[in-house]
């Protein structure tokens, strides 16, 4: 669930280029049934790219709460960590290749968590990591979101979600 929110973002058929639905039907995706997915999600891909352009995919564990991704781990010893570091533009993408969601965002240090938002982070990653669950709010970055890309059923619901 999603604690607190209950909107969000309204979805857009998402422009495909020339050729990718010659039968021109497109049916928005919902934002509730996209944010159930993230908030559902046990591993998020995490994409980043180091000063040369060298892309760097990995799985890190967090949870989706309020619109905003909460994860944690060695951001200052690990090679995603590094490049969120010097490049706060990150896309991270659910694992599903058929049933997709893709965030665009910003990675941020800090975090907006407030104590019963934190609460929330923590019951979520115990309902899907079992025994472990963040320790600190301290401790947790953030991804905040600029637009969201999502299908069920491409490439008719191919959907776009701004948060601008």
């Amino acid at each position: 669930m999603s604690g607190g929110l209950t909107t969000g973002p309204t979805g857009v058929p998402a422009r495909l280029p020339d050729g990718y639905n010659d039968t021109g039907e497109q049916t928005p995706l919902d934002w509730a049934v996209v944010r159930v997915r993230l908030e559902q999600a046990k591993h998020f891909w995490f994409s980043t790219s180091d000063d040369q352009g060298a892309p760097h995919a990995r799985p890190i564990w967090g949870a989706w709460v309020d619109d905003r991704l909460y994860a944690d781990g060695d951001v200052h010893h690990t090679r995603w960590g590094r490049d969120l570091l010097a490049n706060p533009r990150t896309q991270v993408h659910l694992e599903s290749a058929t049933e997709v969601v893709i965030v665009d965002g910003d990675f941020s240090m800090t975090n907006d968590l407030t104590p019963e938002s934190f609460a929330r982070v923590q019951g979520s990653y115990l309902r899907r990591y079992e025994s472990y669950q963040p320790e600190s709010a301290d401790g947790l970055f953030m991804v905040k979101p600029r637009q969201v890309l999502a299908w069920t059923n491409f490439p008719r619901d191919v959907t776009r979600f701004d948060f601008s």
